[in-house]
């Protein structure tokens, strides 16, 4: 059978696009497929884009794509009803180009992406739900649609974190993700004047702030983070829930992005502003949510549905890790092509890479802090712990100052937190660090 293209993309995010673009650059025939009307139009809008790997083949990139601000200030704490404990990291270093983070809105980024794959060669065609990868054996032979197949002699699939093309086949052959390997993203964007947003953040021009909350908001059992970040002239805000911690009926989807901009500091946050845009998405969880294999005979798997999405508790970075992959897998699907030669054995490289390029080592080293993440405690016990400790040292009170020590143990009979429970998750995190 006639190949009708070299390499074959699904999917049109940040890891399809990044791969388009390296591939037809290197001059092979490449086809870059989005199943939504156009590229980004069915993310959740939006994020926080760090690094600088796009430089790789859009060395201007940073003043040519629609980013939307530069980030200098980041945000970490925990959250109670009526509280709220964080602490701010400002480095002088994220003021300098080259900016070392941007806030986005993806339906711009990725449709800009889309359009430097197209005109760098490559053929891309949107609106196209691909059915299936089409399989001979054990080796793919390029994608199904309508009942009709384009073959290639690679395909690289990064159709995003459920990734229905991989589901129930040798790649992931489970029929679907786990639920302890999901998470529930869940975002509202306000819209808000420049001048006032920059002023309640207090952010020069085109700089962005952004917060992330451990929240000690929802009913027991309920496990959550909490976003919020700049955009040029919105605020977009919302929260990650673990999907298994949803079960039981503990609470509902659609209350907890109420519940968390309810919260007295995240509702001074977006006072005034003019609800434009809201919605929710599957996110994979990391490590945990990664395929059997990263690549086959005539397959690659790139970006969220290989499960490149990390998190060390302090940060979250999916889109850097899905343009590294992507662009990865471009470079192998292009040494392949030289080749002749799409095999597994060929086509092995691809995880070889992934380990130079340092993806797979920060995967496999912060794998036990996904353990450490979903701790039920964290999401109940410490967020109330922190904010009465310090409500306590902050409280002139009356009469004589208590020892810390002894303030510390008042704090942990108020919420019910035991000491071998602290010394437990103190130890387990220090060990999975």
């Amino acid at each position: 059978m006639v190949d009708d293209f070299d390499v074959i993309v699904v999917g049109a995010g940040m890891a399809g696009s990044a791969a388009a673009i390296r591939l037809a650059q290197g001059g092979a025939s490449v086809l870059l497929l989005e199943r939504g009307a156009e590229a980004g139009s069915k993310n959740l809008s939006g994020g926080i884009l760090w690094g600088n790997d796009l430089a790789r083949v859009l060395p201007n990139w940073q003043e040519a794509m629609p980013v939307e601000r530069h980030l200098v200030r980041k945000r970490f704490g925990f959250l109670t009803p009526d509280r709220a404990l964080s602490f701010d990291f400002d480095d002088s270093a994220w003021r300098k180009a080259p900016y070392v983070a941007h806030t986005v809105l993806r339906a711009r980024t990725d449709r800009w992406l889309a359009q430097k794959a197209e005109e760098a060669g490559a053929t891309v065609v949107s609106g196209v739900p691909v059915e299936r990868l089409a399989w001979e054996g054990r080796t793919v032979v390029g994608v199904v649609q309508g009942g009709e197949t384009t073959r290639a002699p690679v395909t690289i699939v990064a159709d995003g974190t459920n990734s229905r093309l991989t589901l129930g086949t040798p790649i992931r052959p489970k029929a679907r993700l786990e639920d302890d390997a999901t998470e529930l993203g869940i975002k509202e964007v306000y819209r808000l004047d420049p001048a006032r947003l920059e002023e309640r953040f207090q952010l020069g021009p085109g700089e962005a702030h952004a917060e992330e909350w451990v929240l000690g908001i929802y009913p027991p059992g309920v496990m959550a983070g909490g976003f919020l970040y700049t955009n040029r002239d919105t605020i977009s805000l919302g929260v990650v829930v673990s999907v298994a911690s949803l079960y039981g009926g503990k609470a509902y989807a659609h209350d907890l992005v109420e519940t968390f901009k309810q919260q007295p500091t995240i509702r001074r946050a977006i006072e005034g502003g003019e609800l434009v845009e809201y919605g929710a998405k599957l996110i994979s969880s990391g490590w945990a949510s990664r395929p059997a294999a990263f690549h086959g005979d005539g397959w690659l798997v790139a970006g969220d549905a290989a499960g490149f999405v990390f998190s060390n508790g302090i940060v979250i970075q999916g889109m850097n890790y899905a343009i590294r992959t992507g662009l990865e897998a471009a470079e192998t699907s292009l040494a392949a092509h030289a080749a002749r030669d799409a095999s597994a054995a060929r086509l092995a490289d691809y995880d070889r890479r992934l380990e130079a390029a340092g993806v797979l080592a920060d995967f496999r080293d912060f794998e036990g802090l996904d353990r450490v993440k979903w701790n039920a405690r964290i999401y109940s016990y410490y967020p109330r712990f922190a904010t009465e400790l310090f409500h306590e040292l902050m409280d002139p009170g009356e009469g004589r100052k208590e020892h810390l020590w002894r303030t510390m143990r008042k704090a942990q009979r108020a919420v019910g937190l035991g000491s071998g429970a602290l010394l437990w998750d103190g130890l387990e995190l220090v060990r999975e660090m």
